[in-house]
């Protein structure tokens, strides 16, 4: 793995305290690790929404195109690719 960028980051006193608590407590191997993990955590995070965005837009561009059915219709469908019986009413 080549050497990572190196970027010097401040931190207010009340957040300083609270890395260094995290690293003394076990959870983190070093200030530098705590801040790696929150930004691949963020990074995740954003992957995970763009994906939904794109799913919704899907969503969206199905509906406008008239593909799509009345959630009754829906449910029978899904019902029967299950093998379930409807419920009374």
């Amino acid at each position: 793995m080549s050497e990572g960028l190196k970027i010097t980051v401040t931190l207010e006193p009340e957040i300083e305290d609270f890395v260094r608590s995290e690293v003394e407590r076990g959870s983190f191997g070093s200030p530098s690790d705590y801040v790696e993990d929150l930004i691949r955590e963020r990074r995740e995070h954003d992957i995970a929404r763009r994906q939904l965005d794109a799913e919704l837009q899907k969503g969206i561009d199905d509906i406008e195109a008239g593909r799509y059915l009345p959630l009754d219709e829906a449910f029978t469908e899904v019902r029967a690719r299950l093998g379930l019986t409807p419920k009374a009413r």
